[in-house]
């Protein structure tokens, strides 16, 4: 059976000029584009996190007073104690899927 062709998209960004200047004068020209894809990735994802911050906050102001109050007591109810955990990381170390660090 042949290999599954990759696929590739392409992006075109324009970078600022101090930029691509340092990267020009401190990168090797092999790995140039590797960081700067790396840089752009780290970039995006903290946009993605701060909309997901501001959607997360605008959730919670519009909540009633009614709502909250029974979030916090369904999370008071809810709670994880020491001795809990640490049966769940003997379980895992047990069953050989995780060691203990």
């Amino acid at each position: 059976m042949p290999a599954a062709r990759r696929q590739y998209e392409v992006v075109s960004v324009s970078l600022p000029r101090d930029l691509v200047k340092r990267a020009n004068a401190v990168i090797p020209k092999a790995r140039r584009s590797r960081v700067i894809t790396s840089m752009l990735t780290a970039f995006l994802d903290s946009v993605a996190r701060k909309q997901l911050e501001r959607d997360y906050a605008t959730y919670y102001n519009q909540r009633s007073d009614r709502e909250a109050k029974e979030e916090r007591e369904l999370l008071s109810e809810w709670k994880l104690s020491d001795q809990e955990a640490w049966e769940i990381l003997e379980a895992e170390e047990a069953s050989g899927r995780r060691k203990a660090g």
